[in-house]
C-alpha cells in the first residue's frame, strides 16, 4: 500500500518523510529542554545536526528501495562512484564557492575593513564533506533524477532548491532566532532562500550534464566546507550584507549558464 502511494506520488513521499525524520527527531531534541532558544553548547548542536542529515539519507535509501529495489540501490552506488567525467565539471563542483567567496571577501576586507577578512578554519571542511555525504542520497540520489524526469533542468533545480532551503527552517531557528530576534526572518530568506536555491540550480546542471552522484556530493561538500572555513568574523548585519552579495553572485551564474544553454535562433530570425 505504501509503495503503490509512493509509485504515484514519489516526490511528494519523498519530501514528506525527509521534513519528518528530520523536524521530528529536531523537534524532540527541542521540547526536551522545553521552550530555550539560549545559544547550543557543542553537544547538542552536533546532535541536531546528526539528526537533521538522518532525513535525506534515510529517506532517500527508503525510497530508492521501495520503488527500485536493490536495482535502484546499485545504480546510485554506482553513481556515487562515477568520477569520469571531463575536467571543467571538476572545476565547477569544486573551485566555484572558494573562488566566489574570496572574490567577494577579499575586495570588501580592503574596502569596508578587516572584520571582511576570510577565516581560515580548515578543518570545517570536513565538515561540509559529512553533510554533502548524507544529504545527496536523497535530494541527488533520488530526487534530482525524478524532477529532471519532468522538468527542465532550470525547473528541477528550482524546486529542489525551494524544499531544501526551507528544510533548514526549524534547525535555524533553533539556532539563530533566539540571538537575532526580529533579523531572524531576514537571515533566513538571505542564507537559505536567497542562497541555497540558485546553489543547486547549478548543483543540478552539473548533474543533468554528468550523471554523477561523487561530482553532486563533491560540489555540495565544497558549498558548506568552504563557508565555513573562509567565514569572516562580522557581526550580523555585516554578515547579512556580504552574504546577500553572495546570493546575487550565485544568481547571476545561474543566469550566465541558463543564457549560455538556451539553442541559438535559425539564421532566419536573426
Amino acid at each position: 500500500m505504501i509503495r503503490d502511494w509512493l509509485h504515484h506520488h514519489p516526490l511528494t513521499g519523498f519530501f514528506a518523510l525527509v521534513v519528518c525524520i528530520s523536524w521530528g527527531e529536531i523537534a524532540v531534541i527541542m521540547a526536551a529542554r522545553g521552550v530555550d532558544l539560549s545559544p547550543l553548547q557543542p553537544v547538542e548542536g552536533g546532535l541536531l545536526f546528526l539528526m537533521m542529515l538522518l532525513g535525506p539519507s534515510l529517506g532517500g535509501i527508503a525510497c530508492i528501495a521501495l520503488l527500485d529495489g536493490r536495482d535502484g540501490l546499485w545504480a546510485t552506488w554506482q553513481s556515487a562512484r562515477h568520477w569520469r567525467v571531463a575536467p571543467g565539471w571538476w572545476a565547477v563542483a569544486l573551485l566555484t564557492i572558494p573562488v566566489t567567496l574570496l572574490a567577494l571577501l577579499l575586495p570588501l576586507a580592503a574596502i569596508a575593513g578587516p572584520a571582511f577578512t576570510p577565516g581560515h578554519q580548515w578543518a570545517l571542511l570536513f565538515v561540509g564533506l559529512v553533510a554533502a555525504s548524507f544529504e545527496e542520497i536523497g535530494w541527488t540520489g533520488y530526487a534530482t533524477p525524478r524532477l529532471l524526469a519532468r522538468h527542465g533542468t532550470l525547473r528541477a533545480g528550482l524546486i529542489l532548491g525551494l524544499v531544501w532551503a526551507f528544510w533548514h527552517l526549524l534547525v535555524d531557528f533553533r539556532y539563530n532566532a533566539g540571538s537575532l530576534g526580529a533579523l531572524w526572518p531576514l537571515e533566513f530568506a538571505v542564507v537559505y532562500l536567497a542562497t541555497l536555491t540558485p546553489y543547486r540550480m547549478l548543483m543540478t546542471w552539473v548533474f543533468a550534464r554528468t550523471r554523477s552522484l561523487l561530482l553532486a556530493i563533491l560540489m555540495h561538500a565544497s558549498f558548506t566546507g568552504w563557508l565555513m572555513v573562509l567565514f569572516p568574523a562580522t557581526k550580523a548585519l555585516q554578515s547579512l550584507a556580504w552574504q546577500a552579495g553572495f546570493a546575487m553572485i550565485l544568481w547571476f551564474l545561474v543566469a550566465a549558464v541558463f543564457v549560455a544553454q538556451r539553442p541559438s535562433p535559425p539564421a532566419w530570425e536573426t
